[in-house]
């Protein structure tokens, strides 16, 4: 099990197979700023994918705020999501949306994992 404040290779999705798994597998979950695709993974820790285009925010600054709020948010709440992968796909409104949006939308989403 990693420790709660860190982030190790082990629970991100990397390889294409893996997002492809989850794609194929997962349930999805839709809100104005992510679609969410959680999947159960039969493992004693979750893993994290990210997926940010250029659509969704043109510059690269505002991909890269995207990814560390929803890292952040998840490695401060990984204890709570064992078992599953999760995978964020950012739409146009994420690219649009203030920092503190974002840590709101995060945060809730993660929350609504937990149960």
């Amino acid at each position: 099990m990693p420790s709660s404040f860190s982030f190790p290779q082990s629970v991100r999705l990397k390889t294409a197979e893996d997002f492809s798994t989850v794609f194929k597998q997962a349930k999805k979950l839709n809100f104005s700023e992510f679609s969410v695709y959680i999947r159960s993974n039969n493992m004693d820790c979750p893993r994290l994918g990210l997926a940010i285009s250029k659509k969704s925010a043109k510059k690269a600054v505002t991909r890269n705020l995207i990814k560390r709020i929803i890292r952040e948010n998840f490695r401060v709440n990984q204890n709570k999501l064992v078992g599953w992968d999760i995978i964020f796909v950012a739409k146009f409104a994420a690219g649009q949306s203030s920092r503190q949006q974002l840590h709101a939308v995060v945060q809730s989403i993660c929350k609504r994992l937990e149960n």
